[in-house]
């Protein structure tokens, strides 16, 4: 079964081996979406992006403030965009930055990195609902409770709907995903492949029980 962090792990260095993992990552998990181009100049790693389908949306990216913006949140979740600046945009996989409402702050340094973050989240958020789950964890479960998956080899990054909640850290095991907000205590989201990966997940966070939304 498709375990995330062990696929991702020997793709990352480079640009190539990211879209060769986001084509396997799809695949597992049913993210669906049709490839597209655009006229306007775009960096190198935008352009591939839009090429792979099911990662950015369908909509073409536009300039504000000077940033070329190319993804926003859900807007009943939060209003929250992200793009390159213009002056990074002759570089092939250039770093983003991120509107929360307070101005632009930087993301992470690679366009490449943040699709991935991308198709993570869109898992965790719009897979199967029976599939899904979330619990909030004191401090002292947190730590038992992640002991047992692997972490994915992505950098810490801000929490889009709240930056006081960073950072933003991902998990994986076979068939399983898990997002993580917070310091301490946190927040965790996790979303499986079968019911079978979901019950395997549950046993596999000792501490965890009665911490479930779901």
């Amino acid at each position: 079964m498709f375990d995330t962090a062990a696929e991702l792990r020997p793709r990352i260095g480079d640009r190539a081996g990211v879209w060769d993992f986001l084509r396997l990552f799809t695949a597992a998990w049913g993210l669906t979406g049709e490839p597209r181009s655009f006229d306007r100049p775009l960096p190198a790693a935008l352009r591939e992006a839009y090429a792979l389908g099911g990662v950015l949306e369908a909509t073409a990216p536009g300039v504000e403030d000077d940033v070329l913006v190319f993804h926003c949140a859900d807007p009943e979740i939060t209003d929250t965009w992200w793009g390159v600046p213009l002056a990074a945009a002759d570089q092939d996989d250039p770093p983003v930055v991120i509107n929360t409402g307070g101005g632009w702050q930087p993301y992470a340094e690679r366009v490449s990195l943040v699709c991935v973050d991308i198709a993570l989240t869109t898992v965790v958020q719009e897979h199967d609902v029976e599939l899904c789950n979330a619990a909030e964890l004191p401090a002292e479960r947190a730590g038992p409770a992640l002991a047992a998956f692997d972490r994915l080899p992505l950098p810490d990054l801000p929490m889009w709907i709240d930056v006081e909640e960073s950072p933003v850290r991902w998990y994986s095991g076979p068939g399983q995903l898990l997002r993580t907000h917070g310091d301490g205590g946190l927040w965790l989201w996790v979303s499986a492949r079968s019911t079978a990966a979901l019950d395997s997940l549950y046993a596999a966070m000792p501490g965890a029980e009665g911490y479930w939304s779901n």
